[in-house]
């Protein structure tokens, strides 16, 4: 517990900014998710694609003013907006972003699923590989290639 004046104040100053900060700060992200919402709707043909501008452009701003404000960091609300920017370009180009990323994350297993299938096709195309070269080496026939060996005996029956 404080103990001067100041120090009382100085503690009330910062609750009354910590609540303060902790509103707009839900209302950026409000207002970002709601664009990452319209982007997604957009790119499957659910939402309509003039409505997503406006939404970008209002979270944008709430972006900027919490930099502006302190609340964020400048490098930070750069990041986002760039990002933010990236799907608004994808979803006027008709394609369908990548707005729900934090969604998508993948788990650890099914990160190791994938990488166990993909090391095995990895494996099987290696495989198909060496038996290949090994047939060559061998001078098996291959189908669709000409024997070699059939053509030297017409050549030698032309010959006789």
């Amino acid at each position: 517990m404080a103990h001067h004046k100041s120090a009382i104040k100085r503690i009330r100053r910062n609750n009354s900014a910590n609540v303060r900060n902790s509103q707009y700060l839900s209302s950026v992200r409000t207002a970002v998710k709601k664009f990452r919402l319209a982007v997604i709707a957009a790119g499957e043909g659910k939402g309509e694609k003039e409505q997503v501008r406006p939404l970008f452009v209002s979270a944008q701003s709430m972006l900027a003013k919490a930099a502006t404000k302190g609340i964020l960091h400048r490098n930070n609300v750069s990041r986002k907006i760039g990002r933010l920017s990236a799907m608004l370009r994808s979803a006027e180009a008709g394609e369908v972003a990548q707005a729900n990323v934090k969604s998508a994350k993948k788990s650890a297993a099914v990160r190791r699923a994938e990488a166990n299938q993909a090391a095995t096709l990895a494996a099987s195309e290696a495989a198909t590989k060496t038996a290949a070269k090994k047939a060559i080496a061998a001078k098996k026939v291959i189908p669709g290639a000409a024997a070699p060996a059939a053509a030297k005996t017409t050549t030698k029956a032309k010959k006789k």
